[in-house]
């Protein structure tokens, strides 16, 4: 694992500067930001209820992204749960069920994250299943990379 993210995950508390990209509690209502750059990566966790994997990504990983200055201003952190009938507005400005969104990308199980670009096209392959070898970190730091690299067009 790279120490740009090795840091921030075993940090005390894993506390945030700034406001927070990625809030606990209620899923988000948007995907994505209209007025987003171009070259903007949306990490897109798709969980479920009471997976304990799904958790600790949300945790422990997702947080420590927008507090890597390489990532900061570049990456937005997204929750789709996949069973949920709750609404959100999809990348294409319209309302879409949380489950719609997880069907449509093909998300079977959880936790899966998808990196999708600001129009919600793949920028990197998703990244599948939980941590349990404590190698999670460098697997989503390499994927983010890529996204962000596709995002840019190079």
């Amino acid at each position: 694992m790279r120490a740009g993210l090795l840091a921030p995950i075993l940090a005390a508390g894993l506390a945030l500067a700034g406001p927070p990209a990625f809030a606990k509690g209620p899923l988000e209502s948007r995907l994505h930001e209209p007025a987003a750059r171009p070259d903007v990566l949306y990490v897109v966790l798709f969980s479920l209820p009471d997976c304990p994997y799904c958790v600790a990504i949300r945790d422990a990983y997702l947080p420590a992204l927008p507090d890597d200055p390489r990532f900061r201003e570049r990456v937005r952190i997204r929750e789709v749960s996949i069973g949920s009938p709750r609404s959100l507005t999809d990348f294409d400005g319209r309302p879409a069920r949380h489950s719609d969104v997880a069907r449509r990308y093909g998300v079977k199980f959880a936790p899966t994250v998808l990196f999708l670009d600001r129009n919600g096209q793949a920028r990197a392959e998703a990244l599948l299943g939980g941590d349990s070898v404590g190698l999670y970190g460098g697997y989503l730091e390499k994927r983010v990379l890529q996204g962000l690299d596709a995002a840019a067009g190079h």
